[in-house]
């Protein structure tokens, strides 16, 4: 599958805007470990800055949001700042995932679905934090966005435990009930008998938060997200991207045959391409958000989407 996405300069990433420019590639003759080392160069980079930060600056978006905290209520008594934070969270999951996709790649053996699994994975992740940290939203719909989630995970914790007998499944009652109750006293519009119950709108599904964190709504994240899962889950189109060549014949009346397995590094820079898009997309809101400095991150950033650029020959 072709991967265009790398060949255009997106919205976001405005610490990594001139990689389409002069900044050339520093590439050696393991394109594995060019790939891998390239993800790894960022995720120190954002563990570092994360670790020096920890949170939003002063005189940044977010400290802005959060001065006065006008929304607090039974859902939280700093529900701005709380729905801030949830993006970074959700970008250290990210990063961390990403990481992990540095590794396989570094050791990869040829086979193509590990590498699927886990890019699908920090893909989704990275999209719900890209959502979240939308710069042109406003603080009550960020915390709508985030007491979404909330609703979701309470909701997920009462199905098990109803299964599981281990949590009270009435205290989970409660504390959705008190989020809802805020949603209404905050001018929204809670619906408990939906499933889960949500403040509407309801959360995007999955395939709009990525189309949007990768190509910016253009199709592209749909794309990539759509491929990368039909190979996780073991579907028969997204395993037959992975045939290196034709086997044996099975049966030869109908023509069935075994292939062998295996990709390339071309072939993983193309197929997995929006998941570091997604992240810097994200990235890219998250710094801004919370006034990060980018001098730190710049380069790996360049380096990186120069290299995945350059080894899906898109050049």
């Amino acid at each position: 599958m072709n991967a265009p996405c790398l060949a255009r300069r997106g919205r976001g990433i405005r610490f990594a805007n001139a990689l389409l420019g002069a900044y050339r590639a520093v590439m050696s003759s393991d394109r594995w470990r060019d790939l891998s080392g390239a993800l790894a160069g960022v995720c120190n980079a954002f563990s570092q800055d994360q670790e020096t930060h920890s949170g939003f600056l002063p005189r940044s978006p977010a400290a802005a949001e959060v001065a006065n905290e006008p929304y607090a209520d039974t859902w939280g008594s700093t529900p701005a700042r709380n729905a801030n934070m949830a993006g970074l969270y959700l970008a250290i999951v990210a990063l961390d995932q990403l990481a992990c996709l540095a590794v396989l790649l570094r050791s990869e053996t040829g086979h193509g679905y590990g590498l699927s699994a886990m890019a699908r994975s920090a893909m989704e992740v990275a999209a719900r934090g890209h959502y979240l940290l939308d710069p042109d939203v406003e603080s009550l719909e960020r915390i709508r966005r985030q007491q979404n989630e909330r609703l979701v995970a309470l909701s997920e914790q009462k199905r098990l435990a109803t299964t599981a007998k281990s949590v009270d499944a009435n205290a989970l009652d409660a504390r959705i009930k008190e989020i809802l109750g805020s949603a209404h006293r905050k001018g929204l519009d809670p619906r408990p008998k939906a499933k889960p119950p949500m403040i509407a709108p309801g959360p995007p599904s999955a395939t709009d938060l990525i189309n949007d964190a990768v190509g910016q709504g253009n199709g592209l994240g749909a794309i990539y997200y759509q491929t990368m899962s039909a190979v996780a889950h073991g579907r028969e189109h997204g395993i037959t991207q992975n045939f290196t060549r034709q086997g044996a014949l099975l049966d030869r009346t109908h023509g069935d045959v075994f292939g062998s397995f295996g990709t390339t590094p071309k072939q993983a820079a193309q197929s997995l391409c929006g998941t570091p898009l997604a992240v810097f997309n994200m990235l890219d809101r998250l710094y801004s958000r919370f006034g990060w400095p980018t001098n730190h991150i710049q380069a790996p950033a360049q380096q990186m989407l120069t290299v995945w650029k350059a080894i899906a020959a898109m050049a």
